[in-house]
């Protein structure tokens, strides 16, 4: 099926074609450079467009089926693997991703390498497939990769991951080079390749939603692309690394979660120095979607997965190396209890929602020297993309909504020269947040805060010298859930902001407790909310201290703090005298009274 034209075979005509006007005409380089690009455009000859993996059709479609294998006729086992030869033609069942339907892809067998069989598609060979395209996927597969010029995909992947299933009894993997039917337009999300685990069963299963018959080929395949990808690019190696570990990956587990799935197969990439720019700038672009929440269909899907990637970077680069994803790949837990328990058993006592406290801020960071690297990548630069910022005040903004595992980042710049910033967090009661607050001088972080919340939700943050110091504070919440919840699973928030230009006072005084005598409550209001600053208190008897500087007790979300003292029956009241501190100064003070006073 014909789409648009590949690159690889439009490029040396249209530089011909250019070449022969310069030698003519000697046009400027500038017009030169503007008539190539027209070109491009004009032929369909672009990279705007993003790859999509087709493996998740398969899990968002036929989920428990493929994991029952009880419910799939068996056919008997081969008891050899057939002898190719070069030359040979057969039949393979794809996917019609655009109908659901199968259909029979007639290929040739065009090479035959130590670890695979590279078929192509009959109607694809010499349109959008060459010899020298087949000998550069066999080098990649078999040969060198970018990581490493004596391993190939192969090698690099069966060694960290494990070896892949063997349902056919041939130890080379099946490479089928095809047109992909999709439903992609040009500049559209198209899929690049895909690994089908139907074709781990035996017999025929029936489409779950439609009823229709799907059959097996009964091989360890993978499905790669040839239009619009040029298959025999470092894009289209990138792709096999990838659908490769998707491979492996269920002979470990055959129902791990997709983002997971998704995500090891992202960094399986990596290993084997391969990128996907477009799924990393896609989620520059959007970092508020959910971790956890794959999305079925097309829909948006570039941004996921370069947020699984970064992840299983983060975990790469700061929990233990490449040991530590093998460990997920080959966990039978799925999702988030699979990265605990492959965090576990690499010794690392840090949970999925400690990590992803860090990971979010780190992809808003991205500084390795700050905070002992933790908030930064070294084999990424990101800069994200955020939706909204405030410098004017106040600001109150209501219902924010965001998934499991979902972050927001708002930056807050001063309106004044100096000031105090006051924020404030409340979210709803059906999860559990996490926020966090950073602090910049300039461009550079200084301080990165937790803001502590109550069992309500609720929550606030004094943060100084802000227009002074301090020229950027940046709010990141996000719903973290403790239980491994799917990231359908919404949630909303509201928050705001004040500068404040005036010195912060208190109203301090105590008041004997009525019912308990020898009890006094000590209470400091504040003009403005504090934030998580609480005052501290220190009691003496006769200029020898009882308690020092001790932080006073939040009531009423922040309004008031309070301290409650006790007073043994040989201490008398107008021995007592309290000074409540803040920041370092002193906002009140006094002297106990007698309860009858």
């Amino acid at each position: 099926m014909r789409k648009w034209g590949n690159g690889a075979f439009m490029s040396s005509w249209v530089h011909g074609f250019i070449q022969g006007m310069w030698n003519r005409q000697s046009i400027s380089r500038f017009r030169l450079h503007v008539l190539w690009i027209t070109l491009y455009v004009l032929l369909g000859v672009s990279t705007a467009y993003g790859w999509i993996d087709g493996t998740p059709y398969f899990y968002e479609h036929f989920g428990p089926i493929l994991k029952d294998t009880s419910e799939v006729p068996s056919a008997p086992a081969q008891p050899n693997a057939p002898q190719l030869t070069l030359g040979d033609h057969r039949g393979f069942f794809s996917v019609n991703f655009n109908t659901h339907e199968q259909y029979i892809v007639q290929a040739t067998l065009r090479a035959i390498g130590e670890f695979c069989y590279i078929f192509v598609e009959d109607s694809q060979w010499l349109r959008t497939v060459n010899e020298q395209t087949v000998r550069s996927v066999r080098r990649a597969f078999d040969e060198a990769t970018p990581a490493d010029s004596n391993r190939g995909i192969y090698e690099v992947e069966t060694e960290l991951f494990g070896a892949p299933p063997d349902i056919d009894g041939d130890n080379r993997i099946y490479l089928l080079l095809l047109d992909i039917r999709d439903k992609s337009t040009r500049g559209s999300n198209f899929v690049a390749g895909f690994f089908s685990p139907v074709n781990q069963h035996r017999g025929v299963l029936r489409h779950p939603e439609i009823g229709i018959p799907v059959r097996s080929n009964e091989l360890d395949m993978v499905y790669l692309d040839t239009d619009p990808l040029n298959a025999g690019s470092e894009k289209a190696f990138g792709v096999l690394a990838h659908e490769f570990e998707h491979l492996i990956h269920w002979r470990h587990d055959v129902d791990e979660a997709i983002w997971v799935n998704e995500g090891c197969a992202e960094y399986a990439m990596f290993v084997c120095g391969y990128r996907a720019r477009s799924h990393i700038s896609s989620f520059q672009q959007d970092p508020r979607i959910s971790l956890i929440d794959w999305p079925q269909g097309a829909r948006s899907q570039l941004a996921h997965y370069g947020a699984v990637y970064l992840w299983m970077l983060y975990l790469h680069e700061h929990y233990g190396g490449s040991q530590t994803i093998a460990a997920i790949v080959k966990d039978r837990a799925n999702g988030i209890s699979g990265i605990n328990n492959a965090l576990r058993s690499r010794g690392i006592e840090a949970d999925f929602p400690d990590i992803y406290a860090d990971w979010k801020v780190a992809n808003y960071l991205d500084d390795t020297e700050f905070a002992d690297g933790r908030y930064g990548y070294h084999n990424e630069q990101l800069k994200l993309r955020y939706r909204r910022e405030h410098r004017s005040y106040p600001v109150s903004v209501e219902n924010n909504v965001l998934a499991s595992y979902a972050s927001d980042y708002i930056p807050f710049y001063p309106s004044a020269r100096s000031g105090s910033l006051s924020l404030s967090f409340e979210g709803d009661d059906l999860f559990p947040y996490d926020v966090k607050a950073i602090e910049f001088q300039g461009a550079q972080p200084m301080t990165v805060h937790d803001i502590s919340l109550t069992e309500m939700g609720k929550g606030s943050l004094l943060i100084l010298d802000f227009g002074q110091e301090v020229g950027k504070v940046t709010l990141i919440p996000s719903v973290q859930p403790e239980h491994d919840l799917s990231g359908q699973n919404i949630s909303s928030y509201t928050y705001g902001a004040q500068q404040i230009i005036e010195k912060v006072e208190f109203n301090a005084t105590v008041l004997p407790n009525p019912v308990h005598p020898r009890y006094w409550d000590i209470i400091a209001i504040p003009n403005y909310s504090i934030g998580g600053r609480p005052p501290q208190i220190t009691v003496a008897q006769n200029a020898d201290p009882i308690i020092s500087a001790t932080p006073m007790k939040v009531v009423q979300d922040g309004a008031i703090y309070t301290y409650s003292l006790y007073l043994s029956p040989e201490v008398t009241p107008e021995s007592v005298r309290w000074e409540i501190f803040f920041l370092g100064e002193s906002v009140g003070s006094g002297e106990l009274k007698k309860h009858n006073e």
